[in-house]
């Protein structure tokens, strides 16, 4: 091992402190400083060591010793690398730690260190684990590979995390519980396995300015009353949804782009809450929004956009207030409402979709409150059969009513919908033809393809045509050729939920 000693103070106290290095840096011992040295060596200065399979942390700084440590090596502990607590605190600056049997760094019990610009990797548990009120200052480290959290923050701890880079955990990347906070800003948080950020049991952390992108899950996963502030950060490219609240949480989501996810965007479910402020949500593969199972959330002021699924989507008792949002250039409805649910709409403007506006289905309600409701490709405001949502004073114009002129022109509605739109017409089936509770027919179909059959009137809602589609037995005689596709589908796909992994 290489060693170095420097600092101020006389030439005996550098005597003193480069013989306690040299003493404190065994295999079977680690470093452990205390202010109780009179600060030669607690207030020391440690540079280029290689500190490793120590029975306990590397270094272990407590009760007020303020070493700085840079350059070294601390790897391969039998529990963690550095362990810091009774108010420690430190510089560690630019060390290398990895392959620790426990986290990389431990801060608890009012320890308040610097960790900056280090390499914390591979531990077998997590990268920096913060807890017991620690704190810390934890800023332009890259922590990756880490077999649990990258940095684990909870039980009142308070740390401030910026700049950092953290990715390619086996796990997911910052993991906030137990009451746990912290200011977390302008970090890069990628390709993780799990959440990127997870925040639950009455944490509430603040989140500004960070990069949370590509991960295997979800991006940011709120459940089980974690609450905190989300502001302002760009949220991307995650295989499930962008956000996802569940369970009693109740955050503040403002000023944030969340965008590309696989799954959607945000994702409201089992009793969520939260308010939605000022948020673009565009691009995304499914719903810009999903609200659903007895969730309640507000969303004002957001702009949802050019989602290739719906603009928002409230299923399964799902309730919310939409508020003054721009929703628009959907490729599915600006809002879909379903399966009992009753949010209320009001001021918002829903335009340009390529489907229709808003479209109530399957014993759902909703209150409309001074909309504007225009330029959507299939119509306005589409209501399937004993569906009385309340409307009061909305504004629906311009809308393109392709629905009603297919209709009107003898034209099959696949024509218009091909198997990715559902239409809100009157739909039918054939006995003749053995038609499935799975098969919908449209009444254009009905008059031509199927004229003299037994047919069966079923009601007015959303569906494509399958004889146009080409999955019954004869083919449509106002269609070209048919076109390989699934079973009608009267409502769009669900979004994946994420489940809940215990973390130790």
């Amino acid at each position: 091992m290489s060693e170095r000693a420097g600092g101020a103070g006389g030439g005996g106290a550098r005597r003193r402190r480069r013989e306690l290095t040299r003493t404190y840096s065994s295999r079977d011992e680690s470093l452990s400083l205390t202010a109780e040295w009179r600060g030669y060596c607690a207030w020391g200065y440690f540079e280029a060591n290689d500190i490793h399979n120590n029975r306990i942390a590397g270094f272990e700084v407590k009760a007020g010793a303020n070493p700085t440590v840079v350059h070294c090596e601390i790897h391969h502990g039998q529990t963690g690398g550095i362990y810091v607590h009774e108010s420690g605190l430190g510089q560690f600056i630019d060390n290398k730690i990895h392959s620790n049997n426990f986290a990389g760094v431990w801060i608890t019990s009012n320890s308040n260190p610097t960790i900056r610009r280090n390499e914390i990797y591979n531990g077998h548990q997590g990268g920096v684990y913060i807890f017991g009120e620690g704190r810390g200052l934890i800023e332009h480290n890259n922590i990756y590979g880490n077999a649990l959290a990258g940095i684990q923050i909870r039980t009142n701890s308070d740390p401030i995390v910026r700049h950092n880079k953290i990715h390619h955990g086996q796990h997911g990347g910052i993991y906030v519980h137990e009451k746990g906070q912290g200011l977390i800003e302008e970090n890069e948080v990628y390709a993780n396995t799990l959440a990127g950020v997870w925040i639950t049991t009455g944490s509430t952390p603040v989140l500004r300015r960070n990069r949370i992108h590509s991960g295997k899950q979800v991006g940011v996963y709120f459940y089980d009353n974690g609450h905190g502030k989300l502001e302002d950060n760009d949220i991307f490219n995650h295989l499930y949804s962008g956000v996802q609240i569940r369970t009693g949480s109740n955050p503040v989501i403002r000023g944030n782009k969340i965008w590309g996810g696989q799954n959607g965007g945000v994702l409201v479910y089992n009793g969520g809450l939260g308010l939605l402020e000022q948020n673009e949500i565009f691009d995304n593969a499914m719903a810009g929004v999903w609200i659903k199972t007895d969730s309640n959330p507000t969303l004002k002021r957001n702009k949802i956009f050019d989602g290739r699924d719906g603009g928002i989507c409230i299923f399964n008792g799902g309730k919310g207030v939409l508020e003054e949002n721009d929703i628009f250039r959907n490729a599915q409805a600006g809002v879909l409402i379903s399966t009992q649910s009753h949010p209320v709409l009001r001021r918002n403007r829903i335009f340009d979709g390529l489907a229709a506006g808003v479209e109530i289905t399957n014993n759902a309600t909703a209150t409309l409150e001074h909309n504007q409701i225009f330029n959507n490709r299939f119509g306005g405001l589409c209501l399937a059969s004993g569906v009385s949502p309340l409307v009061r004073g909305n504004k629906i114009f311009s809308n393109q009513d392709a629905v009603e002129k297919a209709v009107g022109g003898g034209q099959c509605l696949y024509k218009i919908s091909s198997y990715t739109s559902f239409p809100m017409h009157d739909f039918y089936r054939c006995q003749t033809c053995n038609t499935t509770d799975r098969n919908a027919i449209c009444v254009n179909c009905i008059k031509t393809c199927h004229s003299g059959h037994d047919v069966e009137f079923i009601r007015h809602d959303r569906f494509f045509c399958d004889c146009g589609a080409g999955t019954l037995s004869n083919q449509c005689q106002l269609q070209g050729e048919p076109t390989q596709d699934t079973d009608t589908l009267y409502d769009s796909a669900a979004p994946m939920e994420s489940h809940t992994l215990m973390v130790f």
